[in-house]
């Protein structure tokens, strides 16, 4: 192998001088020289680093190029890996939100779309102070949304840890604190929720890349991947594994957070009238406190530093 190193510098030098102007090729032991236009002679060195399995040589920027991409397939993996389980717990909490809210105040404290069919109803039946209600309920989770985006753009990783936290813990525990002072206290602590509510979606929505309180949405992309991939319209697309996974994670996490929101109003009812939202709070809060959004992928590394919105599955976005 040596020697045919030095006869291939040798021969490339001799090319590289003669009138005709060729240019030298080794392929495995054969050594071919082909004619180039004489007046365009190029000599370049042969630079090789020696693979550990096989006889043949690789050059140096390949290997590089190939162990950076490596590097960053494993990398999104992880990323991934991570993102889905804090989707299934996430999913998990909202399911168990969702019916403690419902049985306790009568609304949806993460999805509007239920709380626009009961203000309708009100509507209809003149019953103006729940319309007012509702209305209210609704203001609350916008300017919640809009708390988030704002805080989001302005203080970019410090806002999970540094403003989040705090926000959501100290909301759902005062939707608690006053419901134990007054057993009929609804309006106040509602609102509370829904405000808080409309931060943990977007938290959610940002550091997975995945709506994990939209449940219909979860099952709307299994079922447009299930059609793409036997559609000849569609291109017959590949279904993607990360994006099946991503779905399920939520549709498995809010069923069994339900199934313990259940349970836990069946055994343990006082819950229901104080500490549940309380305990929810601590966790949230201790969550929001331990993520990374640098390590989780933030939206402004993003190619486009946009941040995250629904694409066609109403699912990931990267």
């Amino acid at each position: 192998m040596i020697a045919l190193t030095l006869l291939s510098i040798f021969l490339s030098s001799t090319v590289a001088f003669s009138p005709s102007g060729s240019t030298l090729s080794i392929s495995g032991n054969a050594v071919s020289i082909r004619p180039v236009h004489p007046q365009l002679i190029v000599f370049t060195p042969l630079v090789t680093t020696p693979t550990a399995k096989t006889n043949v040589y690789i050059p140096r920027y390949e290997r590089s190029i190939s162990l950076r991409a490596a590097a960053t397939a494993a990398e999104k993996q992880r990323q991934f890996t991570c993102k889905k389980r804090i989707a299934t717990f996430m999913a998990f909490m909202t399911g168990w939100a969702d019916f403690l809210v419902l049985q306790k105040y009568k609304f949806f404290p993460t999805m509007m779309t239920g709380n626009t069919m009961w203000l309708a109803k009100a509507f209809f039946e003149y019953r103006f102070r729940d319309v007012a209600f509702y209305v209210t309920v609704i203001t609350a989770y916008l300017l919640g949304v809009g708390t988030f985006r704002r805080a989001e753009l302005s203080w970019k990783n410090d806002a999970l840890n540094g403003f989040f936290a705090p926000i959501v813990a100290g909301g759902l525990i005062l939707s608690d604190f006053l419901t134990w002072k007054d057993p009929s206290a609804r309006w106040i602590p509602a609102l509370l929720l829904s405000f808080c509510w409309a931060i943990i979606n977007g938290v959610g929505s940002e550091v997975t890349g995945n709506l994990v309180f939209v449940v219909t949405g979860a099952f709307t992309r299994l079922s447009n991947m299930r059609v793409d991939r036997v559609s000849r319209t569609a291109g017959r697309k590949k279904i993607q594994k990360d994006g099946i996974m991503m779905a399920l994670s939520v549709i498995f996490g809010f069923f069994v957070g339900a199934l313990w929101s259940v349970f836990l109003d069946q055994k343990v009812p006082q819950l229901k009238s104080c500490g549940a939202f309380g305990i929810m709070g601590v966790i949230y809060g201790t969550l929001f406190l331990w993520l990374d959004r640098e390590e989780f992928g933030a939206w402004w590394n993003r190619k486009d530093g946009a941040l995250c919105d629904v694409d066609e599955y109403e699912g990931i976005c990267e």
